[in-house]
């Protein structure tokens, strides 16, 4: 059975513009979401999850022309709401952002391997040394316990 959408991509973007235009119109209300939602009856909680990719840059989103899109912020958040013009290369924007995670998962996966090399290499070390002490008590050799204090020889 094939997935199908319960909405289609116009409603999704109908009513993430709604509550972006509604936003700047009213930045008070807090219910806007809900009333939005309401409104092109959908799900608020669908609703919040297309404006949270929206904001994110996760989700292909072209507003219609003249409307109004995330101000994205130098740490790459969209937390302020500025005119279309102001947003220049999201699409740039989020495949620079995978890149760079892509990169990082990739030095990630390479620093788990390496790690996992040291901690075999560290088990075979232990090892070893677990039989050499094994074999040193079996043969009668005492092995001096570091607590302990022995009385100086005279």
């Amino acid at each position: 059975m094939v997935f199908d959408k319960k909405y289609s991509d116009e409603v999704r973007r109908l009513a993430v513009e709604r509550v972006r235009q509604r936003r700047l119109e009213e930045p008070e209300n807090r219910s806007i979401v809900r009333e939005v939602a309401e409104e092109f009856e959908v799900g608020p909680q669908s609703l919040r999850k297309w404006l949270t990719r929206y904001d994110d840059g996760s989700y292909d989103y072209d507003p219609v022309p003249g409307s109004v899109a995330p101000a994205v912020f130098a740490d790459g958040h969209g937390d302020g709401w500025e005119p279309r013009a102001a947003t220049v290369g999201r699409q740039e924007r989020r495949t620079t952002g995978q890149r760079e995670l892509h990169a990082r998962i990739e030095e990630l996966e390479h620093r788990i391997a390496v790690l996992q090399e040291d901690n075999r290499s560290l088990t075979r070390v232990v090892s070893l040394l677990a039989d050499q002490l094994r074999v040193a008590t079996t043969n009668g050799v005492q092995i001096p316990d570091s607590t302990v204090r022995h009385a100086p020889r005279a």
